[in-house]
């Protein structure tokens, strides 16, 4: 699973919630903004116009963040299904840029920018690769080399810059998703089944 369910559905419902409770105030300004009639009455009108545009306008805008929040768990939702469907772990990120319909600098800019803030989890960029790593497709100790690229299973490492944990495929070098400092994955000698670090 790549979809932060939890963080997702928390979201959205802070943002029904407060763009539910701005619905009628927008509605009843922006009919106010609108009405030049209203106006007559005041000696200068324009003030107060534009009074109520900004009132209008600010209850307004939880509405559309909401609308954002959403077609957000949308995308999360569509890249969580292409990471499932890959079978080892690893996803090019110009596989990923077909797939997505977008330019490859704004697919690494997108999903990176969702492991980030929380929304996508098991996964992260390698720069050095241009690939998004799958952690959780390690699997059994016993299988969990079995479809692995050049023999290259994931490892577990602690970024050197901020500590978080992450995972990195053996013998190759990544980004950390949070802080951006390198990450090097140790060697992986397939014959004494062992990790053994870059000297």
């Amino acid at each position: 699973m790549y979809q932060n369910k939890s963080k997702g559905v928390v979201a959205t419902i802070i943002w029904c919630v407060v763009s539910g409770m701005c619905i009628m105030p927008a509605v009843v300004l922006w009919g106010i903004s609108c009405d030049t009639k209203i106006y007559d009455r005041f000696e200068d009108p324009a003030l107060y116009r534009v009074m109520y545009l900004v009132f209008a306008i600010a209850f307004t805008a939880p509405i559309v963040v909401f609308f954002i929040k959403c077609s957000q768990t949308v995308a999360v939702r569509h890249i969580s299904d292409l990471f499932t469907a890959d079978a080892d772990g690893f996803v090019p990120v110009a596989e990923l840029a077909r797939a997505l319909n977008k330019t490859e600098e704004d697919t690494i800019s997108k999903i990176t920018k969702m492991i980030r803030r929380g929304y996508l989890i098991n996964c992260n960029y390698s720069a050095h690769q241009r690939a998004f790593l799958l952690s959780d497709k390690i699997g059994a100790p016993t299988s969990m080399y079995q479809g692995a690229p050049e023999n290259k299973p994931f490892v577990g490492v602690h970024c050197p810059g901020c500590g978080a944990s992450l995972k990195i495929r053996a013998a190759t070098m990544g980004t950390c998703p949070y802080c951006g400092k390198l990450l090097i994955g140790p060697n992986y000698d397939p014959n004494t089944n062992t990790f053994n670090t870059y000297k």
